[in-house]
């Protein structure tokens, strides 16, 4: 048997290839440590995939979706601008061979490029049920002060998180420092507005006037 690693995508599958009757073996990403993300963080989004594909077919379509956020109490869009729903939207931003749901590697890939993104460009919709769900680890609705703490550290950074702690308390309706999926996406979303807010409205350099002495001896 002959091994070797093939990179796609940024993404490394091992193949095993048996010369001899020519099978294939491919190893999925959840079986090995890929670059960027520890075997914890595979873990924590593979129970989250498999939370969400409750068909257990190997792929999460927009009726898997739309449970998940009827459990966690949000009500999305039945049409937008598109003519299509809001979580047909969410899948079709991350759905790169088009077959209307998201299987394995489409999962892994838009949390890791999310995940990484600095420009705030990538679409989050989707990863913001991700990143929730990866939180809320007894599945009960909920996270508590020190994972959405963790959440705005990973996505803005710490002088970003300690200037949100009041913002993540404001959105707390009832004060328990317990917040559910709609108070979580307040935060967020808030964070990625203060976040385009900041590039474009990113202070210019003031002219340096020079003092020119002429003839006189005066400053013009």
């Amino acid at each position: 048997v002959k091994a070797f690693t093939l990179q796609l995508g940024g993404w490394s599958r091992g193949l095993e290839f048996a010369m001899s009757i020519g099978r294939i073996k491919i190893v999925r990403p959840d079986e090995m440590e890929s670059e960027g993300l520890d075997r914890t963080e595979l873990e924590s989004i593979k129970r989250v995939f498999e939370r969400l594909d409750r068909k257990n077919d190997g792929k999460i379509d927009k009726q898997e979706i739309a449970k998940q956020f009827e459990v966690l109490g949000y009500k999305p869009k039945k049409s937008t601008d598109y003519g299509t729903s809001e979580v047909e939207d969410m899948i079709w931003e991350v759905d790169d061979d088009c077959d209307g749901m998201i299987d394995w590697e489409n999962f892994v890939q838009l949390y890791v490029r999310c995940r990484r993104d600095k420009t705030g460009c990538e679409p989050k919709r989707l990863f913001n049920l991700i990143e929730f769900m990866i939180n809320d680890k007894d599945g009960g609705g909920t996270i508590n002060e020190d994972e959405i703490m963790e959440v705005l550290y990973h996505r803005y950074g710490k002088e970003a998180m300690t200037r949100m702690t009041e913002e993540v308390f404001k959105h707390d309706r009832d004060g328990d420092k317990e917040l559910d999926f709609q108070d979580f996406l307040k935060i967020v979303n808030a964070g990625m507005n203060n976040q385009h807010g900041e590039k474009e409205e990113k202070p210019t350099a003031k002219p340096t006037k020079k003092r020119i002495v002429g003839s006189t001896g005066r400053t013009r």
